[in-house]
């Protein structure tokens, strides 16, 4: 192996070259900027950066592998486009896209807004409103466990709520299965409106600055000219031209210490590096860190993903009797459907479909739902195709249809999971100048991704007195 030694040089390696990867790379390369005896590396394992954020150009149609944008009431993923001077390309979506709904009684219903339309609502029965409302008089928990949402959800807004608005929220952010899910570590704000305010309706009264409504999360889903995918490519451009030094295609396949610095081994080269960041998934970071600690490599392997697949359809106008006007549907689990929902990307984001076509993206899969990935992408495109038929009013199949799927997309913060973070917190720590990034520990969004990112490049900023 060959030994790389910059001599004198702040020797800073990123292991992971999707958005929180390329956002570090973004705020380090400011700080190289002020500082030119610094040296930054980022190892990508695949041809292209982004990870499970890709975006696929097909017959004028603009495909997301994954998140599809981020919401811009939180600062922290503007600050890294404005940083890179690319805020330009930012697209919003249409005001449409704050239309949300949940399927049930074989119909869409749309997500309450308000009180009023929250009373006319078929969502939920009289008597699930009633329950829901009695909200207020429910006692905060006196306890710490780590509750589940489902627990959290059924104890303080009744087991139709969790059914029919908690459960298809999960699904639709995480993927996930509320039984298994840490409220305190998958919505801390939500958590916070009990353990702050006494529950979530004193919360959301008494809350200041309150940017989130029923329907919903607060703020404008915001997207980027060509796609997510197409941002991370340009993100990456712009870390490269301030000077970080981006290996793609190579795989790290162990990371070790060697006195006070750690050696980092990609393509059977050695690196040596002062603070080395990883942004890696949990179920790739566990492998090649097994040599640095086991403890840490062990704890990482415990955090499950969700797979999922998704599917690309595009449509004539006239071939689909819905007019997919608003953000998409979830689809809670006593439905008794296969897929989990689907995204009205053309209502959404004009520009990303041709004139006088609708656009959808279906998702399948899921942690609760893991068993349907067992069938091949043919069989499991079948599925999405027939279950939107009735509900969207499908009277021909697409012209446009593109595919992807990812046996581990989203990892899954079950009951524990504050605990795992703690003890990971502890042991990189005490290894010292080792960070652990990316959405393995406080957050899976675009904005958790982004905000993890800053504050690491802030704390190694502070560690060089900058």
């Amino acid at each position: 192996m060959i030994g790389l030694n910059f001599g004198g040089i702040m020797r800073i390696g990123i292991i992971g070259g999707g958005i929180s990867g390329v956002s570090l790379a973004i705020k380090l390369a400011f700080l190289k900027q002020q500082q030119d005896n610094i040296s930054i590396t980022l190892f990508e394992k695949d041809s292209r950066l982004g990870g499970t954020i890709n975006s696929i150009n097909k017959d004028g149609f603009i495909v997301e592998s994954g998140a599809n944008g981020f919401l811009d009431s939180k600062p922290s993923t503007l600050e890294i486009f404005n940083d890179a001077g690319l805020c330009d390309n930012l697209v919003q979506s249409n005001d449409k896209a704050r239309k949300r709904f949940i399927q049930r009684y074989n119909e869409l219903q749309l997500l309450p807004e308000n009180p009023k339309s929250f009373l006319q609502s078929k969502l939920l029965s009289f008597r699930g409103k009633l329950r829901l409302a009695g909200e207020i008089f429910v006692p905060p928990l006196q306890s710490d466990i780590d509750e589940s949402l489902a627990d959290f959800a059924t104890r303080r807004l009744g087991a139709e709520a969790l059914d029919y608005l908690i459960g298809p929220m999960v699904s639709g952010v995480f993927a996930g299965d509320p039984t298994k899910m840490s409220i305190e570590s998958c919505f801390p704000v939500i958590k916070e409106l009990e353990t702050k305010y006494g529950g979530l309706i004193k919360g959301m009264l008494k809350k200041p600055k309150k940017k989130s409504g029923p329907a919903g999360p607060g703020g404008v889903l915001t997207s980027y000219i060509g796609g997510m995918g197409n941002a991370i490519h340009d993100l990456g451009k712009v870390a490269e031209s301030k000077g970080v030094k981006i290996l793609l295609s190579s795989p790290v396949e162990q990371v070790i210490k060697q006195d006070n610095k750690y050696a980092v081994v990609s393509n059977n080269q050695e690196y040596i590096f002062d603070t080395v960041v990883v942004t890696a998934p949990a179920y790739a970071s566990c492998r090649f860190l097994d040599s640095l600690d086991n403890r840490l490599s062990d704890i990482l392997s415990t955090i499950p993903y969700a797979p999922m697949f998704v599917a690309g359809l595009g449509f004539n106008n006239e071939d689909l009797d819905h007019d997919i006007d608003g953000f998409g549907y979830l689809i809670p689990k006593k439905e008794n459907m296969n897929i989990l929902g689907a995204l009205f990307t053309s209502s959404m984001f004009p520009m990303q479909a041709p004139n006088n076509t609708k656009f959808l993206r279906i998702m399948v899969g899921g942690d609760a739902n893991k068993e349907i990935m067992q069938l091949n992408n043919d069989k499991l495109l079948e599925i999405c195709i027939q279950d939107i038929k009735n509900m969207l009013g499908v009277k021909k199949d697409p012209y446009m249809v593109h595919t992807f799927r990812t046996e581990q997309a989203i990892p899954q913060y079950y009951i524990g999971h504050r605990e795992k973070v703690k003890e990971i917190e502890q042991i990189t720590q005490d290894l010292g100048n080792i960070y652990i990034g990316s959405n393995i520990l406080y957050g899976i969004g675009i904005n958790d991704c982004t905000r993890t990112s800053i504050n690491i490049a802030n704390k190694i900023m502070s560690s060089m007195n900058i």
